[in-house]
């Protein structure tokens, strides 16, 4: 709708994990994007290590993560970490 109205947008990224790369895919398909909000300190410092492929800021630029899909993948060592709890549902 804001495209439609010539508006500019400005999504908020406050998440770890996959959210820097979904958000990354985003913001370079929208043609009235403003800025894309992000805080580096959940995926470069809380949640370092869990995924690969984390989206790198370059000159105040979130650059798009290479490889299939979004680009990130959850890193196998991470189910072999003593902290690690691991679930299983049944469907």
């Amino acid at each position: 709708m804001a495209e439609t109205y010539y508006l500019p947008v400005a999504p908020h990224n406050c998440g770890g994990l996959v959210l820097p790369a979904a958000s990354a895919h985003l913001a370079a398909n929208l043609t009235n994007l403003c800025i894309l909000e992000t805080v580096r300190r959940h995926y470069l410092d809380e949640y370092q290590g869990i995924v690969t492929g984390t989206p790198a800021v370059v000159d105040g630029a979130l650059a798009l993560p290479s490889g299939p899909g979004l680009g990130v993948d959850l890193n196998p060592a991470v189910l072999a970490r003593p902290d690690a709890v691991v679930e299983k549902t049944e469907a």
